[in-house]
């Protein structure tokens, strides 16, 4: 599952007056409310509507004016305090100041604290953030029992558990998940939530290539999407109908909604989802034939993520980088870059591993390497065979194509029909 957009407020407006009427209550000027990062101008931005804060500066906001960043964002109350304890842990998270984090979660691990469920949800998003996926699983499933199931108290971690499922190859299990998720959601009348949950459904039905499911999800997520005025909620369905316009192979669809999510993206203050938007537009200008603009498009994201560009995100941009290079015609380029993206690949998850071998094998055989090519092409296969049954006929077409050309139509043939009994 490719990381996604997060609505995290109800709208603009909404957050606005609710900031306001904070900074009043607390008997603050703009100007003392402002802190590094956060100008007095920028403070009348947001209350004017005109400014979507980040989560991050929504929980350091809340902080200084001694409310809950969830009511803040969303206008809901859990109706539970939480220890100061764990509130400066959640602050120190957003910061990345992880082993001060870490320290306050465990200090509230013990059984019958009544805090270990947020305890447990926060060192679960320190091991998501690692990628460090089973244990993120254990202890984010851990802080969901611990809340009685219930995935409307901390959509957030179910938001992270969903995509740890997928990132450790249990696509079903994500998608199970989210569907409860979002059927929880729509029961309750959060509709904030169930547009979280509809359009992540949706991603995870589309990495699964369930297409009409996908089509479902994502129209439940436009009718929501449609009451409300926060131009996040927008681009987020907008990002998810690229990607199924993508996987259907139909590249003019795909880049015209993903610039369009593009320009809402670039007006809001969060440069790694603005940095993830160009890498969905470059995938599409590369099925569209248009392989130097996408190689500025891969350009200006990176630039984007700067020191924050992790590994999986390396391995994605690096990916579209060599295609397009290969579509370019620079072969000697786009193997250096394959070769250099074959080691990032281990913290991928392994349906898109499959994938990415597969891409790679068609960079190494344009470049002349059918060896290293065929080594691609079989790693793809086993992949594909357990988590990503779309493209198994592609990576046994081509696999067999090699082998062919070596002389082993024998091996060629038991290839091929491999990959059709099981495609």
């Amino acid at each position: 599952m490719p990381r996604s957009l997060t609505t995290h407020i109800d709208s603009p407006r909404e957050v606005g007056i609710r900031l306001k009427s904070a900074r009043l209550r607390a008997q603050l000027s703009q100007r003392q409310l402002a802190f590094p990062g956060c100008t007095a101008a920028y403070i009348s931005r947001i209350e004017a509507g005109a400014r979507i804060p980040s989560l991050q500066m929504i929980n350091q906001l809340a902080l200084r004016l001694e409310v809950s960043g969830q009511w803040l964002a969303t206008g809901v109350d859990s109706g539970t305090s939480e220890p100061a304890e764990l509130i400066e842990a959640e602050v120190a998270l957003r910061l990345g100041e992880i082993e001060e984090a870490e320290r306050h979660f465990r200090a509230h691990l013990q059984p019958g604290d009544p805090a270990r469920a947020a305890a447990l949800a926060g060192l679960g998003q320190i091991a998501f953030r690692a990628e460090r996926w089973p244990e993120a699983i254990e202890l984010l499933e851990q802080a969901l029992r611990a809340r009685g199931g219930n995935t409307l108290v901390d959509p957030g971690s179910v938001d992270s558990l969903g995509r740890a499922y997928a990132m450790n190859g249990a696509v079903e299990s994500s998608i199970a998940l989210l569907r409860r998720a979002a059927a929880e959601a729509a029961e309750a009348g959060a509709s904030v939530e169930q547009l979280r949950f509809a359009v992540l459904l949706a991603n995870a039905l589309i990495d699964a290539s369930e297409f009409g499911q996908a089509e479902t999800a994502l129209a439940a997520a436009i009718g929501i999407a449609e009451s409300t005025s926060d131009p996040i909620t927008t681009a987020r369905v907008l990002w998810s109908q690229s990607r199924l316009h993508s996987m259907r192979h139909e590249p003019q669809l795909a880049s015209r909604y993903a610039r369009r999510a593009l320009e809402i993206l670039e007006r809001t203050e969060n440069d790694s989802y603005v940095g993830m938007a160009y890498h969905l537009l470059a995938n599409a200008e590369i099925e569209s034939g248009n392989a130097e603009e996408a190689l500025a498009l891969l350009k200006r994201g990176r630039e984007l993520f700067g020191r924050d560009l992790g590994r999986r995100d390396d391995a994605r941009f690096a990916l579209e980088e060599a295609r397009a290079l290969v579509a370019l015609g620079r072969h000697a380029e786009a193997a250096r870059t394959a070769a250099s993206t074959v080691e990032l690949l281990d913290a991928v998850n392994p349906g898109d591993r499959g994938y990415a071998y597969l891409t790679l094998g068609d960079v190494f055989v344009a470049a002349g390497d059918s060896a290293r090519a065929k080594v691609l092409y079989e790693q793809a296969l086993e992949l594909l065979l357990e988590h990503c049954r779309r493209y198994v006929l592609d990576a046994g077409r081509r696999l067999a194509d090699l082998l062919e050309s070596e002389g082993d139509t024998a091996g060629a043939l038991r290839v091929l029909k491999s990959a059709t009994v099981t495609a």
